[in-house]
């Protein structure tokens, strides 16, 4: 469009008028560039909760994200179907944790690709020990490992700036949008950081009895130590011999809480309460949301703070 002013006609401050007219049809021009992508928005398919939550607050509106686990679906039990193996390979950005989580993650990612030719970028989220290392004097192996690391916000700041860097990858043009969102979610996860911290102090415990053996990343931040009834996998429960030791450890220590999760079952927790007269109270692993959590709204932040008040009990914290 070409503008003809006749300046003996048009008074300069009609001219600064018609100027931040432009400027602001310029500016709101460039907004809708931010928010609405060319050609639509950038496909995101994610494994677990927290990766979709992390997306989310990262990517905003230019991102269309689907989450592969649905709520209420115990994450350690899900296989992909043929249409999550499509979903995968039609999506720009495939976001999953790592394979001692998933371990079929990179098998569905390739399964429909052939001649390597993968237009879907790959994010492994966790960077964990290599497979096969020694440590400590034992080797171990991938399904050693904890990967439940966003249960320590710090370490989900490390998740979130992965797919940072692979949304800017696959959307450069959207990298401002990406960059601010960042910056705001990590406000967010450092303020969650000092809540935990400031609930799990001074505590009379410094042991929780947990469902399975989940929770060694946010123990560690925060200073305390698990005590499982099954091991890293919830479904692979320990032995009578070990639930003997748990309950006479419970015992020895006067523990009066036990943690049980919301989505597995609660058959063996139950069993060892009442066995040791401790209450059942419930720590979200947050690998994913219930239906109820999800009908509430409530997020990640809001799951992670639950999560503080119920150690903040079972830890006898003051």
């Amino acid at each position: 469009m070409i503008l003809s002013l006749k300046e003996t006609k048009i008074k300069s401050g009609a001219i600064f008028v018609l100027m931040m007219v432009l400027l602001a049809v310029f500016s709101a021009a460039c907004d809708r560039e931010l928010e609405e992508p060319d050609g639509g928005k950038v496909i995101a398919i994610t494994t677990t909760y927290p990766l979709t939550f992390l997306t989310e607050r990262i990517g905003g509106n230019r991102v269309t994200i689907t989450q592969l686990i649905k709520p209420g679906v115990e994450a350690h039990d899900f296989e992909p179907a043929p249409s999550d193996v499509r979903a995968i390979s039609n999506s720009n950005i495939f976001i999953f944790n790592h394979p001692a989580f998933e371990s079929w993650a990179l098998n569905a990612a390739t399964a429909s690709v052939s001649d390597g030719d993968l237009a879907t970028v790959i994010v492994q989220t966790i960077n964990l020990e290599s497979n096969g290392e020694d440590h400590g004097g034992q080797v171990t192996h991938d399904s050693d490992f904890d990967t439940h690391t966003w249960l320590n916000p710090l370490e989900a700041q490390s998740q979130a700036d992965r797919i940072l860097s692979a949304l800017i990858e696959v959307d450069p043009e959207g990298s401002h949008l990406y960059l601010r969102n960042a910056g705001g979610l990590e406000v967010e996860l450092l303020a969650l950081d000092r809540i935990i911290t400031e609930q799990v102090s001074n505590c009379e415990f410094d042991t929780a009895v947990v469902s399975h053996l989940a929770f060694g990343h946010m123990a560690e931040r925060y200073g305390f130590k698990q005590i499982g009834l099954a091991g890293l996998s919830p479904e692979f429960e320990s032995g009578p011999s070990q639930i003997a030791k748990v309950i006479e450890k419970i015992k020895e220590l006067g523990i009066s809480h036990i943690l049980q999760e919301p989505i597995t079952s609660n058959r063996l927790a139950e069993t060892v309460a009442s066995e040791t007269g401790a209450t059942l109270l419930t720590l979200h692993p947050l690998e994913v949301r219930t239906t109820d959590q999800v009908s509430s709204g409530l997020d990640y932040i809001d799951i992670m703070k639950e999560n503080a008040e119920v150690l903040h009990t079972a830890l006898r914290c003051s």
